[in-house]
């Protein structure tokens, strides 16, 4: 399947940051936007997306953390997950163009939206070993 080691975490969440950082390479940014703008660059630099850049049942504008996975796949581009990359940038667009996300969640809410990224990466990281 996939090594672990190979992987690069992308988030913005450092309870994600934290527990994965010694398993595999971890890259902590600042936003959202940021997670998703960096994983197209890795996208474009000839990485996988292993995770869906919009996974949970949260709309882009509601919750402030978000965590993907890329893996290096080689020589060869990989249009599905550019154009799904792309995708994913526009609609975070569109989404805080109609309400942006709020910047001074209570810190019990916020620790409930990191909790809901790590399950999701906590969900994944068993099935690319």
């Amino acid at each position: 399947m996939w090594e672990l080691e190979k992987a690069v975490l992308i988030t913005n969440n450092d309870r994600v940051y934290e527990k994965y950082r010694e398993k595999m390479r971890v890259i902590l940014l600042k936003t959202y936007e940021e997670v998703l703008i960096r994983s197209r660059d890795m996208v474009y630099d000839r990485h996988i997306l292993l995770t869906h850049p919009q996974a949970s049942s949260l709309k882009p504008n509601q919750t402030p953390y978000r965590s993907v996975v890329v893996y290096p796949q080689g020589t060869e581009d990989n249009m599905k997950d550019i154009m799904l990359i792309e995708k994913c940038i526009e609609t975070f667009g569109q989404w805080q163009n109609i309400a942006k996300t709020p910047e001074d969640y209570d810190e019990k809410v916020a620790d409930d939206f990191k909790t809901i990224d790590l399950s999701v990466v906590d969900n994944i990281i068993p099935r690319i070993c």
